[in-house]
């Protein structure tokens, strides 16, 4: 035997290509803009809270163009890394909303809580930051056990940090010590489950698991405990019920800007690995409706959506902090998008002409884009008024029609996309999800009135906030709103309209790039090709 093949068998160490690498570009350069934050205040001692998030924001744009560059072509689809990760249409579209949506939350904190941040904590704030985005990036690529795990906590302990980062603010120690009791239980509990399916199946891989068990290795109640703690670490992700109980206690104790990344950054990456998951064991069973495990998942998945946006809607009733309130809104849109995930497993082309699998990846994809454009004006807004007035509370709101008419012009309009009125995108959102829940008939109608329904109680609380701005009187002086901040919140509500203009263009890109996750049916052809 030769020395070379000596070397082969007793496994020479992998060492990537740069065609293992170069899906992954983005999140590379995140790596390489991490160190260049933190080397940051070596070289620009005085004014390192002005260049570090210059930084962070020139980082996250190369990251965001060396992904439009590198595309998402066949030739890069499939497994890379030894199976570790993952990249498709869906990853990629999540990453681009992903690093948007970031240089969003960069500008936001330029234009409302820069000015209260100590000096040289920037280099560690935008730091933690650049760490949490490159978690939440690399959730959308897992396809083993161990990654999804790695990513999980690469998402979390960041965001266990920032929750608390306002050092001197008791409400900020609080929300910290609570998100980390929380999450520290429920990232032990998907460990626990990890574990087991991995001393079931032996594998790591998330396909080999599901195809052994569609093969008939379902069967252990193991089986189902394993999965049910994997459920509880992602759910503990998207705030879904009975995970939520944290969200309103961080969100109101952590500055503005964290509140308004974790409101949408986070819950959108738990949302995408759900869907990841969904999809394996959907593609496992060949996307048979009539296998129960399939059935069960669907079920489950339904019901964790319904349950989770009636709790955040109801509770939202009673809210009369901005901050609490925008909190249980993220938690009751989770909760939409959470039914559109339930129909990935459901692959028979419906009546109507078009395969539900393949449009639950279309609905999640548009949502989450629309809903990243909501929140991001919203928390703006937010951030302005209370760096203005000093408070949280909806009574700083009053008269704002009169104070400030854009803030409350666009105020208005980031409230009428959230409950899902037009002429804004958040009613396209809306009504996609319900479509495609209406057109598989039978129990799907459920989760398409309980949507509509929900979308009936959140009136309440949406358009009371849009009542105390224009019909609440207020002796207040003018607010004087930072530009940035008012031009994030201009540029928001112009992109919410364009999008309900251009709402066709959205699905049609979502929908070439997301289903490119769905395997081919009588109506799909994008495909994974993964190369063995």
């Amino acid at each position: 035997m030769s020395l070379a093949s000596l070397i082969i068998s007793a496994g020479s160490p992998f060492i990537p290509s740069w065609t293992d690498l170069r899906p992954f570009v983005a999140e590379l350069w995140l790596i390489g803009t991490m160190v260049a934050v933190l080397l940051t205040p070596f070289f620009a001692t005085r004014k390192a809270n002005l260049i570090c998030p210059l930084v962070a924001l020139v980082g996250l744009f190369l990251a965001l163009v060396s992904m439009l560059v590198v595309g998402a072509g066949p030739e890069i689809v499939g497994e890379h890394l030894r199976g570790l990760l993952i990249f498709d249409g869906t990853a990629f579209v999540w990453k681009i909303l992903l690093l948007l949506f970031t240089g969003g939350v960069v500008l936001m904190w330029y234009g409302t809580t820069a000015e209260t941040m100590h000096e040289g904590d920037a280099a560690e704030f935008f730091l933690l930051l650049l760490g949490a985005t490159l978690g939440m990036s690399l959730m959308a690529s897992t396809g083993n056990l161990l990654m999804l795990f790695m990513a999980v906590e690469l998402a979390s302990l960041p965001s266990y940090v920032l929750a608390g980062f306002r050092k001197t603010n008791k409400l900020a120690a609080e929300a910290s010590l609570k998100y980390v009791l929380f999450g520290a239980a429920c990232s032990s509990v998907m460990a626990y489950g990890l574990s087991l399916l991995y001393g079931m199946f032996g594998t790591l891989q998330i396909n080999e698991i599901a195809g052994a068990m569609a093969s008939g290795g379902a069967s252990s109640p193991l089986v189902a405990i394993a999965l049910g703690a994997m459920l509880i670490g992602i759910g503990f992700k998207i705030a879904a019920v009975p995970f939520h109980f944290w969200t309103p206690d961080v969100f109101q104790g952590a500055s503005m800007d964290i509140s308004l990344f974790l409101s949408a950054a986070s819950k959108g990456a738990g949302l995408v690995l759900m869907l990841r998951v969904a999809q394996t064991f959907a593609e496992a069973y060949g996307y048979n409706p009539n296998s129960s495990v399939l059935t069960m998942l669907a079920v489950v998945l339904s019901i964790l959506g319904i349950l989770t946006a009636t709790a955040g809607n109801t509770a939202a009733l009673v809210q009369t902090n901005i901050k609490r309130l925008l909190a249980y809104s993220s938690i009751a849109h989770a909760g939409y998008v959470l039914c559109a995930v339930a129909l990935l497993t459901k692959s028979t082309t419906s009546e109507a002409g078009y395969d539900p699998a393949a449009l639950s990846v279309q609905s999640v994809l548009a949502y989450l884009a629309v809903y990243f454009f909501m929140n991001l004006g919203a928390f703006t807004v937010a951030g302005v008024v209370e760096r203005q007035t000093g408070s949280e509370d909806l009574v700083g709101y009053a008269g704002l029609g009169r104070r400030s008419p854009v803030l409350a012009i666009c105020m208005t309009a980031f409230m009428v996309s959230l409950i899902g009125i037009p002429p804004l995108a958040g009613f396209w959102a809306k009504v996609n999800i319900m479509l495609a829940l209406i057109g598989n008939g039978g129990w799907w109608w459920a989760p398409a009135i309980a949507i509509g329904v929900n979308t009936i109680i959140s009136l309440y609380f949406y358009l009371r906030v849009v009542k105390v701005m224009y019909l609440d009187e207020s002796t207040a002086p003018k607010l004087r709103p930072s530009p940035l901040g008012a031009a994030i919140a201009m540029v928001c509500s112009a992109v919410l309209l364009l999008m309900f203009v251009g709402w066709t263009w959205i699905l049609t890109g979502a929908d070439h790039f997301g289903t490119m996750l769905h395997p081919p049916t009588a109506v799909s052809t994008p495909v994974i090709v993964v190369d063995r």
